[in-house]
């Protein structure tokens, strides 16, 4: 059914935009939220609006309240090549007080979730097989592959064409401005969105700073090493993990040695279906299931435990980490991953050190194939000022965590000062992503809702401390 003005906090004005009653949905339907969904129909190039169209996938949360504020709350997802709509699934608990007074508008960005997604069931397919690791060859064919193959030109699915949605979006809702929260990749498109439309920006938090300015490639292996170093180093110093986990660095390195030269095959009960399931254990795999445990405090605290019994030989509890980050990454759209990186960060790249790749646990392969798949495929749409740091008045809510292997703190100065009026806050002993961190939720509840939102009060953010290491299966020391 269409929805009619009177039953929106935020009344569509666009004739093309019609809202029926759906359910948002996240790992593999397990979560459900109710909402409002429609598609809106955009341009595919912004810059010819009476050319070829693609559908956008839109949702509207409602405020519990019926005296609902003007302004929404719309939520941007990272990636890139996550869907903001499944995002928020995931998330909603930490905007339960945004959304007693504001609803909350989403889109899927083009290339993800029901946007025309970007994703490559070949690639899938290939890195599934459980009886062979998959050459780098395969690997960056298979992608160029998958692009080649999509329905659309990938060269207008980047950060630019985004924000011009977005904006589409904004009117179509018929609200005059909008609160913006942004993870990891979702804050550079939302710092985009600040440059591009100022007066449509009434506050931005940014979880995770991507500086508009800085480059996504060869960073990711550097410092998700020196993450992995840092734990081994906090380890070392917690009594309880050093007597459990004695030369855990070293054994992680061994254990790593080994894989190289014999890849380990074990078959697990599924932690969700419980049906048996063979799953390969190899350097590659073990890189990309450390690397996102290092994004989450509770992972982070697991870790040790996890690397230990690999190296005992028993590889059942790492097995069930990878099942685990299998089934986030089977949601995130590879190809979009691909044309934003290669059209935003490649150019910037320069001289990429391979020795000091392959020193770190995730070795040279990653960027090896990111390097190779983007000197494969044209540039996409970029605008001019696309990495020039974002100059703006709009108040600003920059959050980080302390041992954030992907967007470290380090990040935030630079990128900062060129908003006049922020709040910065990191969070310590967290890892990426501050949104279900302690009392964050409720800062930024009232970072939004404040007339000065300079001047909340931030200090509960004090007591936001790591989780204790698991020693055992029953979980930390008490």
């Amino acid at each position: 059914m269409a929805i009619g003005a009177a039953a929106l906090g935020v009344a569509p004005t666009s004739a093309g935009l019609e809202l029926t009653d759906c359910s948002l949905e996240a790992i593999g339907g397990r979560i459900e939220l109710t909402a409002e969904c429609g598609t809106l129909t955009v341009p595919l190039d912004p810059a010819d609006p009476t050319g070829a169209t693609i559908d956008l996938f839109v949702a509207r949360v409602a405020a519990v309240s019926d005296e609902k504020d003007p302004d929404p709350l719309t939520v941007i997802a990272g990636g890139p090549g996550d869907a903001s709509t499944r995002f928020f699934a995931m998330g909603r608990n930490a905007f339960n007080e945004v959304l007693q007074t504001r609803d909350v508008i989403l889109v899927d960005q083009r290339g993800t979730g029901s946007s025309a997604p970007m994703t490559c069931p070949n690639m899938a397919e290939l890195e599934e097989d459980p009886d062979r690791i998959p050459t780098t060859e395969e690997s960056i064919a298979a992608a160029i592959q998958c692009l080649a193959d999509f329905e659309y030109d990938p060269a207008f699915f980047t950060t630019s064409a985004a924000v011009h949605d977005l904006d589409l979006v904004r009117e179509a809702f018929g609200a005059e401005m909008l609160n913006i929260y942004g993870i990891s990749y979702g804050t550079r498109v939302a710092q985009h969105y600040v440059r591009r439309y100022p007066e449509r920006t009434r506050r931005v938090i940014l979880d995770g700073l991507v500086p508009a300015s800085g480059t996504l490639g060869p960073d990711i292996p550097l410092l998700s090493d020196a993450a992995l170093r840092s734990l081994f180093r906090r380890c070392d110093a917690d009594d309880a993990c050093r007597s459990t986990f004695p030369d855990l660095e070293q054994r992680f390195d061994e254990m790593l040695d080994e894989l190289r030269l014999d890849p380990r095959r074990v078959t697990i009960a599924h932690p969700r279906t419980a049906e048996p399931t063979p799953v390969l254990i190899s350097p590659e795999t073990l890189a990309i299931a450390v690397r996102l445990m290092l994004y989450n405090p509770t992972s982070m605290a697991i870790l040790p435990s996890v690397i230990d019994s690999a190296w005992r030989g028993s590889y059942q509890p790492l097995a069930t980490q990878m099942i685990a980050v299998g089934d986030s990454l089977g949601e995130l759209a590879q190809g979009l991953n691909f044309a934003v990186l290669c059209s935003e960060d490649a150019p910037f790249w320069g001289s990429i050190d391979r020795d000091e790749q392959a020193r770190s646990y995730m070795g040279a392969d990653f960027m090896d194939s990111l390097d190779a798949i983007c000197r494969k495929l044209p540039l996409g749409m970029v605008d001019e000022d696309f990495k020039e740091p974002v100059q703006s008045d709009v108040p600003a809510l920059f959050l980080s965590g302390e041992f954030d292997p992907i967007t470290p703190p380090s990040y935030v100065p630079d990128a900062a000062s060129g908003f006049a009026n922020r709040l910065e806050i990191v969070g310590v002993g967290q890892g990426h992503g501050l949104l279900a961190a302690g009392c964050v939720p409720r800062l930024m509840t009232a970072f939004i809702q404040a007339d000065e939102p300079l001047e909340i009060d931030t200090s509960c953010a004090e007591r936001i401390g790591p989780f204790p290491f698991f020693v055992s299966p029953n979980g930390p020391t008490p």
